[in-house]
Order: C-alpha cells, then sequence, then structure tokens
C-alpha cells in the first residue's frame, strides 16, 4: 500500500480536511505546488507531493509542509527549510505555545506553524505518527530481509567452520551440511544450503563476526544462544580440533554478547556426544528412561549428549527461582519438586548415554 492510499485511508484525513489551508492530492493547486517547490529538493516533482500545508498569510504556499511517498519538507516564515526521511522519524509529538503552535520531531526538532490551531496540530501529529510507522506489508518485508541477512551471515559461518580444516568444499563437507539443514524440514533454508554447497567459500572470518555483531540487536539472546549450539555442533561436523572449537566459541559468545559461562561444558557435552551418538544404537530405552524422556520432551530417538543438554536447560529455565519466589510456600514447594524431578531425569539419562 503506497503512502497516499494509506493517506486516503487514515482516520485523521476527515480532521484535517476541514482546514482551509491543507490540501491533498489530486486536488492541490498549481499555484500552491509552485510555491512549495522552492524549499522542496530539485530531485522532487510537483506531482510527487501526495499532501501540502500552506502556512503563509497570503496564500503563496511558499512556507509551510509538504509530504512525499517517503519524505517530509518543511519551511517556517524567514527559516531554514528542512527535510526528513519518513523512516528516520520515530515519533511525533504536537508542541502547543501561547501563540505558535508547532510538531517536535524525535524530540529535538521543532517544525513552528503560524497558520494551524491546537486542534489541527494534534491531528497532524497523529497522522504524522501514523504514517511513520511502516505499513503491515512493508514490516513483513523488512522482517523477512533481516531474517535473509541473519540466514545469509550464519549460512556462511557454518559454511566455514565445515571446511575449516581444508578452506575448501568436499563431497564428504557438502553432504554433512546438507543433512544438517535437511533435519530443519525447512524448504527455503534447503534450497539456501543446496546453493552455498556450489559456491566458492567465503573466508574472511572477521568480516563474517563483524556482520554477526551487527545482527546481535535484530536477535533475542535465546536465538543467539541456540545459533551458537548450532555452530559448535557444525565444527564438530568439520572435524576441528576441540580446543579450537572452544577458542571458536568465546569468540561467538563475545560478539553476540552471550556469557561464555553459560557454556561451560558446551563444547566438551557436543563433541562428546557425537562420539557417543552411534553406541546406543538399537539398546531398548527401559520404562524409566523412557520417561525421563517424555519429561524433558526429548524424542528417544532423538537422545544424545547435545540434545539432553539442550532440553534440560530450556525446561530449566522455566524454573528460575525470580519467577515463582513471590508464590506461596506450598506452590514454591510443588515447583521446586518439579525441578527435582527434571534433576533425576536427567541423572537418568546421562547414565545411559554413559554406559
Amino acid at each position: 500500500m503506497t503512502l497516499q492510499q494509506r493517506l486516503h485511508n487514515s482516520q485523521w484525513r476527515s480532521l484535517l480536511s476541514g482546514a482551509d489551508n491543507i490540501y491533498f492530492a489530486p486536488h492541490i493547486p498549481i499555484k500552491k505546488l509552485q510555491g512549495a517547490m522552492t524549499y522542496i529538493s530539485a530531485a522532487i516533482r510537483p506531482q510527487d507531493i501526495v499532501m501540502l500545508i500552506d502556512d503563509t498569510v497570503f496564500g503563496s504556499a511558499k512556507d509551510g509542509l509538504c509530504l512525499t511517498e517517503t519524505e517530509l519538507f518543511f519551511k517556517e516564515g524567514f527559516g531554514e527549510a528542512y527535510q526528513f526521511l519518513f523512516m528516520q522519524i520515530q515519533r511525533v509529538e504536537a508542541d502547543l505555545g501561547i501563540i505558535n503552535h508547532g510538531l517536535l520531531i524525535n524530540g529535538t526538532h521543532t517544525l513552528n506553524f503560524s497558520q494551524l490551531d491546537k486542534g489541527t496540530v494534534r491531528a497532524l501529529a497523529g497522522l504524522l505518527n501514523e504514517l511513520c510507522q511502516p505499513s503491515k506489508q512493508q514490516q513483513q518485508t523488512q522482517t523477512h530481509q533481516k531474517e535473509k541477512v541473519q540466514l545469509n551471515v550464519m549460512h556462511y559461518l557454518f559454511a566455514y567452520f565445515i571446511t575449516y580444516p581444508t578452506g575448501k568444499w568436499s563431497e564428504a563437507s557438502r553432504m554433512a551440511l546438507t543433512d544438517y539443514f535437511a533435519k530443519l524440514k525447512n524448504p527455503d533454508v534447503n534450497q539456501s544450503i543446496a546453493y552455498l554447497i556450489q559456491q566458492p567459500l567465503y573466508t574472511d572470518y572477521e568480516d563474517l563476526l563483524h556482520g554477526l555483531a551487527e545482527l546481535k540487536v535484530e536477535m533475542s539472546y535465546e536465538a543467539r544462544m541456540q545459533m551458537i549450539e548450532s555452530l559448535v555442533y557444525v565444527m564438530a561436523l568439520g572435524q576441528i580440533d576441540q580446543e579450537q572449537a572452544q577458542r571458536f566459541m568465546i569468540q561467538l559468545c563475545r560478539v553476540t554478547g552471550v556469557s561464555p559461562a553459560v557454556w561451560a561444558d558446551l563444547v566438551d557435552a557436543v563433541y562428546g556426544g557425537m562420539q557417543q551418538d552411534g553406541q546406543h544404537a538399537g539398546v531398548p530405552l527401559t520404562d524409566e528412561q523412557n520417561q525421563a524422556c517424555k519429561l524433558l520432551d526429548i524424542s528417544p530417538e532423538q537422545l544424545s549428549e547435545q540434545s539432553l543438554q539442550t532440553a534440560y536447560r530450556k525446561k530449566m529455565a522455566e524454573f528460575h527461582p525470580d519467577q515463582y519466589q513471590q508464590l506461596p510456600e506450598a506452590v514454591r514447594q510443588l515447583i521446586e519438586q518439579q525441578a527435582q524431578q527434571l534433576n533425576q531425569a536427567r541423572s537418568i539419562l546421562k547414565d545411559y548415554l554413559n554406559t
């Protein structure tokens, strides 16, 4: 949906349409457009203007405000002209004085009007706040683009780690990466990986770390933790030395803002788990072990050191003392009992994996 369409559908338009000096395309007088063009960028054509406010006494429109699809232009009488991209505007507030009234942009820039009353300025602030928020379609597009960038950086890191010992693709590394992502059952991701493994390697590790650091603000803490765990697993698939994997993990924690203390035994668990993954194939679990899997939400077929640690950490996060310390004593005791059951289930399954 274009900004002009959003402007047409806005609840604020009817309030502003009643003002004598506010005009909306395609019903903006030519003389008004000609006056406004004196303070608007030369790259803008008159037909690009979707809304115009004439803030002059005699109607020349050489002072005031204009909106295009992407920008806001403003000129105050005897003042400088200002230009704002909508993507730069976070908030707009009505700044109501005794004589003049204006708009406060992002808390720093004031646009003063001499010909608008308080009610009109309030409505204008409401309109601009609405227009400066991305449309639902734009939000979805932006979200998709962010997710695509995140996937690209992570995919390149996966490729870097799985080919680290040799620095080049092999049939074994291609198959290992393809098999790893096939488990996610995401057609878009699988297609991206299929393309990636046919391309030359991106080997600038420092650049990848920089890209990862930029994504930090876009990813939740939990998502960053899961990403690091996946990267360590790929290091093991790529047969990176365990001590080197530990150093890589600490770097990844640093650039993503994740505490390395959270992962004190992650590398040991992943590398140890991969060595033991094949040891229990075909060995049936006892009823007690199956119950432990059920309690931790682990499929017996997927039981490994890594899956056990991930499931246990996820479950125990629900029982952090800060979340229930204000509850009645009886409820706290029940929650503590549940946490103890999780500890016992973990112990049972660790014993099974270590036999």
